[in-house]
């Protein structure tokens, strides 16, 4: 069996302060092989940028990864050194950021800021960097490159930052790219033009990539595995039409059923009843019970561990069974 891209076995993050410690990501696992996009979903909160920062070494203090393993083609990343994980970040590890405002620096141009990455990895001269830079700005759909390359950030528009930051990201020519909402506050022509070019790039460079996101109409259009987190754990794994025909976690049920829908009738969209709880208040047992419509006894008083329910489908419900019990719970509830 080929070795994944990545592989995160049991990742704990803990944040220690005077009034106690705090596990906002608690035993993740997932993998990423070559070539293919997974989507990492839920709620604001639980978790899912901070397990993206993880790989890239990027826990913001006082933060600490504290158990697990992080393998990029079988090197353990939680164990290296500091200069070591530099040489990674940009290079073999890249990151496109929600927002590029943030990300790129207002006082210097964008060929500054990219030849910076590229001579720091590739060891290029000041005219082989401008001309890469020019090359990935191609690359990414962005007319007259060469003028832009003398632009500064707040000179162009929201979509066309965006393509620079994913030009600055492949410009390495990356082994993993970690794209954390790399389509929000674009609108809707921007945000499409922006997947398909992500989806273009993957397959021509046959690169794993991590899409972190809340937004299903947008993992329905890129992703090949789904991994759904909450309360900084993994509830349910599977593949994006497994995940789309046949959630069998109430969690997934619920995020599924606040999408609209294009059909011809207008129905109410459903809603997840309470709100994530926070990293210090995390409920005993299953952390979803307190919003579960399902939820028994043993919910509240046991945790239920990650299972493999059907061929690489996984998840964390002592009592989904293809859907059984939740598809009793509406029809008691309807009738």
């Amino acid at each position: 069996m080929t070795e994944p891209l990545l592989d995160i076995k049991n990742l704990r993050i803990r944040f220690r302060s005077d009034e106690g410690t705090v596990k906002p990501v608690n035993g993740v696992s997932f993998q990423v092989n070559e070539g293919e996009t997974v989507a990492v979903v839920g709620e604001s909160g639980c978790g899912k940028s901070l397990t993206s920062l993880s790989i890239l070494g990027l826990v913001p203090s006082p933060g600490e990864v504290f158990e697990g393993e992080i393998r990029l083609q079988g090197k353990d990343l939680t164990k290296l050194k500091k200069n070591q994980m530099r040489k990674l970040r940009g290079n073999e590890i890249s990151m496109i950021f929600q927002e590029p405002m943030t990300s790129l620096n207002p006082v210097f141009t964008i060929g500054n800021q990219m030849t910076e990455v590229i001579k720091l990895h590739q060891q290029l001269d000041k005219k082989e960097s401008i001309n890469k830079v020019v090359e990935m700005l191609d690359l990414v759909g962005i007319p007259e490159p060469e003028r832009v390359v003398r632009q500064f950030p707040h000179q162009l528009s929201g979509g066309m930052r965006q393509r620079v930051m994913i030009a600055m990201a492949l410009s390495c020519n990356p082994k993993l790219l970690i794209a954390d909402e790399p389509t929000t506050a674009l609108d809707v022509t921007i945000q499409a033009q922006i997947l398909n070019l992500m989806k273009k790039l993957k397959d021509e460079l046959n690169t794993g990539v991590i899409l972190i996101t809340h937004d299903l109409g947008v993992v329905a259009e890129v992703a090949d595995r789904v991994v759904v987190m909450y309360g900084g754990e993994v509830v349910e794994e599977a593949h994006v039409n497994e995940i789309f025909d046949n959630p069998v976690h109430p969690y997934t049920r619920g995020l599924l059923s606040s999408v609209p829908k294009m059909t011809g009738s207008v129905e109410e969209l459903g809603a997840i009843q309470g709100s994530v709880p926070t990293p210090s208040q995390m409920p005993k047992g299953c952390k979803f019970h307190p919003r579960c419509p399902i939820a028994t006894d043993l919910c509240k008083d046991e945790h239920p561990n990650l299972e493999e329910t059907l061929p690489n489908h996984f998840k964390r419900c002592f009592h989904m069974e293809g859907g059984s019990i939740y598809e009793q719970h509406k029809r008691e509830t309807t009738t």
